[in-house]
């Protein structure tokens, strides 16, 4: 019953597809929707467990499941791919191939939350990243097909040396059942075939300094495929690091070292920000900020503040690209000063509810996923709160930018924003938000830091827009190769 979550969609993908030969493309649009709705309804009748997808033994089955963290993440995905769906209908007029690539991706992505064995979990998060890859260069733009051209040769990267560590695991186990993998005794090679699959998936994740396809891809792909890639797809990854965490033991000096990388992330990605004036470049930078808040859970071996923290990501970024694809799509630009909400209440409502919540400022879902994250970081928390500092600070000057000028009433493109921004605000009562004085500390902390940059001159420092070249795969393949070295030499100590 569990991999009808998975089956849905992908029939649907296929469906949506037979509409091109048989001239039926305006059905396509009605069909997209109900695979990208129905899976709610199988949600919803099934409770948690496991199962074997054919009764087959454990072994050499495929094994899925729905647990207290694989749910809430199905749960976040399906709330963001709803509010993706609506938007794309209007967006994707005609382009009936990029809701096909959609439900793929919506497949792909649940298929991976369910998984229990290492190849399958890789192959579906092949199919949401294979179809990524296309959806990234659909407009056919020079920077677009650039973006996905770097974003796929670096995630082939990854993934090739990904399923190397899944040999390498299955050779010295004999299983591919995560479950059945743990109760072997760890050796010298699984620990490696560990390393090598965590730096695949630090790539994959976008954590600094591996982001370099992330900005790229993300500020250049469709806005409803932005949101759902930094809602979503980068989830995927990070959900495979979580199940190594629970499955396999990592070592001390690992852990100490994705703690590391976990901090720089966050404030690399603030700082980058804090520069940039292109509004989905500084979306995607903050998704690599934020992604360093799910790798510190699993760093500190917290999963629950980990998936805690990756859902309530789903919420609130997936509705902030959403808020400024609305913006974008109607100014046709994507430079701050040249942004408003200022003519769509409910847009500018939604985007100021959005940022609160990516502040972790109560009553919005940030709040509780910040303060399980917390629960289990045994130091560094000045740094947690620095960092959330310069969250808000950031998300300031978002809106400080934003409140200028006078925009356009964005009409029906702004009502997936208004329901990512209830839903964060429903989750963060769900999941038991309370109120504190840290959150009234935050939030001054970040408008003085906002003041106090502006009134140094930083913000108006500009990252320069640059040319998408070959060289930067280059570079991203250098940079994995000594974090591949680095991590092998750290999981043998």
């Amino acid at each position: 019953m569990i991999a009808v979550l998975v089956a849905i969609p992908l029939l649907f993908a296929f469906l949506t597809a037979l509409t091109i030969p048989l001239r039926m493309e305006k059905y396509a649009r009605y069909l997209f929707l109900v695979g990208a709705l129905l899976p709610w309804l199988a949600y919803l009748l099934m409770g948690e467990g496991s199962e074997v997808v054919g009764g087959w033994p454990r072994v050499g089955g495929i094994e899925v499941a729905l647990d207290i963290y694989s749910s809430l993440l199905v749960l976040g995905e399906l709330i963001l791919f709803s509010a993706v769906a609506l938007y794309s209908v209007t967006y994707f007029k005609k382009e009936v191939k990029a809701l096909i690539l959609l439900l793929l991706v919506h497949a792909g992505l649940l298929g991976t939350f369910i998984s229990r064995d290492l190849f399958n979990f890789y192959i579906f998060m092949e199919i949401a990243s294979v179809s990524s890859f296309a959806l990234v260069g659909f407009s056919g733009e020079k920077r677009a097909i650039r973006a996905a051209y770097k974003y796929l040769m670096l995630s082939l990267l990854a993934s090739y040396f990904f399923v190397f560590s899944i040999g390498i695991i299955y050779l010295k186990t004999g299983y591919l059942n995560l479950e059945l993998i743990s109760q072997v005794s760890p050796s010298t090679e699984i620990r490696a075939a560990v390393a090598l699959a965590l730096a695949s998936l630090l790539l994959k994740a976008g954590i600094f300094p591996l982001h370099l396809w992330l900005p790229d891809a993300h500020a250049n792909a469709p806005s409803p495929v932005s949101a759902l890639f930094s809602g979503a797809v980068v989830k995927a990854p990070a959900y495979g690091m979580l199940l190594l965490s629970l499955y396999l033991p990592l070592p001390e000096s690992l852990r100490n070292a994705l703690l590391v990388l976990a901090f720089s992330s966050m404030f690399f990605g603030v700082g980058a920000m804090l520069v940039e004036g292109d509004v989905k470049r500084f979306l995607a930078y903050s998704t690599v900020s934020q992604m360093g808040y799910v790798l510190l859970g699993i760093a500190t071996l917290n999963p629950l503040g980990a998936i805690y923290y990756a859902f309530a990501h789903m919420l609130f970024k997936g509705g902030l690209f959403l808020s400024a694809g609305a913006m974008v799509d109607k100014a046709k630009a994507r430079e701050l000063d040249k942004l408003s909400y200022r003519g769509d209440i409910l847009l500018m409502v939604s985007t100021i509810m959005l940022s609160l919540a990516i502040g972790g400022i109560w009553p919005f879902v940030g709040s509780p996923a910040k303060a399980a994250l917390l629960k289990g970081l045994p130091y560094g928390r000045e740094l947690f709160y620095l960092a959330g500092m310069g969250t808000l600070a950031s998300f300031t000057k978002l809106n400080y930018y934003l409140m200028k000028g006078r925009g356009e009433e964005s009409g029906t493109l702004a009502l997936p924003s208004v329901m990512m921004a209830l839903a964060a605000l429903l989750a963060g009562f769900s999941l038991g938000g309370s109120p504190k004085a840290m959150d009234v500390y935050l939030l001054l902390g970040g408008a003085v830091l906002f003041l106090l940059l502006k009134a140094s001159g930083l913000l108006e420092i500009r990252l320069e827009k640059r040319e998408i070249t070959p060289g930067d795969v280059n570079l991203g393949a250098a940079l994995f190769a000594l974090f591949l070295l680095l991590l092998l030499h750290l999981s043998q100590g």
